[in-house]
């Protein structure tokens, strides 16, 4: 699933190419007569509750792209009503496990797993352009909702612009495994599995230590760290695990520094040790057992319920 650095690649990637445009119109591949290409729209397209995905054509035709920015995990694009009125909707997109989003020159190729078609409108100095969707597993979600709308407002602040006591503050306050904790997004929004492990390591923090038990140092180490990963995954375009591309079509490539996540039994790039496994939260944990002994279980993580180490 596309976590912050993800999203980030994309959003700047489409920035200059859609913003300004208009929806001329909106394509529905997926739609078929006997009405299962419906029933698969009406699960990506949420909020409202479409009667018929064609209603959601007839309410983003013709309004302007203001802007797209990112709000955690999910990608914003900011419109202007196709009326002239003054009011303003935000197209909310959370691209899910699979969800791909690509600004095409053509409204082909499509895949038969393209689901949405946006076409954008041209001029004298730019062509028109298309925005694909396509999404295998259609966990995606596409939510079309007025600006005023507080939809996003139960998530947590953005790592990225948080300040240290703030964060400390947070971390206080709760009483929650570390790796667990980074995976809510009302603590902190746009991180999951990959750069809660990275920043772990970093941070040389246990993820099953306590987030009220770190002392202020700590604290400061797992503040940088996470920082610092995410910076780092998004100047080299995020990670291409499965099946992430940004919105030109193109990989990141930040999988081939990752430093403990998916590379259980292989050697700590810091001191040797062989990566470990365990489950937190039935979330996949990768960790360093000499590096991260810092908030460590004062019992044996082996024994501990809940949590299975390999």
């Amino acid at each position: 699933m596309p976590e912050l650095p993800e999203v980030e690649t994309i959003v700047r990637s489409l920035q200059p190419l859609v913003t300004g445009r208009r929806i001329v119109d909106a394509e529905l591949p997926s739609s078929t007569a006997d009405g299962a290409g419906s029933a698969i729209l009406r699960r990506i397209l949420r909020e409202p509750a479409w009667r018929a995905p064609n209603d959601f054509v007839s309410a983003i035709r013709g309004a302007s792209i203001l802007g797209v920015r990112r709000h955690g995990k999910h990608l914003v694009f900011d419109l202007r009503s196709s009326n002239g009125a003054k009011y303003r909707r935000c197209l909310l997109i959370h691209l899910g496990m699979t969800g791909r989003l690509t600004c095409e020159e053509t409204p082909e190729p499509r895949s038969p797993h393209t689901h949405l078609i946006l076409s954008l409108d041209g001029s004298l100095d730019k062509s028109g352009r298309w925005l694909h969707y396509t999404d295998i597993r259609r966990f995606g979600r596409w939510q079309l909702l007025d600006a005023s709308s507080e939809a996003l407002r139960s998530l947590g602040p953005d790592p990225l612009e948080i300040t240290f006591a703030e964060f400390a503050a947070l971390l206080r306050s709760r009483r929650a495994m570390l790796k667990s904790l980074l995976l809510d997004q009302r603590f902190l929004r746009g991180l999951g599995n990959i750069y809660a492990d990275e920043s772990l390591f970093r941070a040389r923090i246990h993820p099953a230590a306590l987030a009220a038990r770190l002392t202020r140092e700590q604290a400061k180490r797992l503040y940088r760290g996470i920082r610092e990963t995410l910076r780092l995954a998004i100047a080299a375009g995020g990670s291409s695990i499965a099946n992430y591309v940004d919105g030109l079509g193109n990989s990141g490539y930040f999988q081939h520094e990752h430093r403990v996540y998916r590379r259980t039994g292989q050697p700590c790039v810091r001191c040797g040790s062989r990566i470990r496994k365990m489950l937190i939260a039935s979330r996949s944990t990768h960790f360093c057992p000499r590096c991260q002994r810092a908030g460590r279980p004062v019992r044996k993580t082996a024994s501990a319920p809940g949590r299975k180490v390999t």
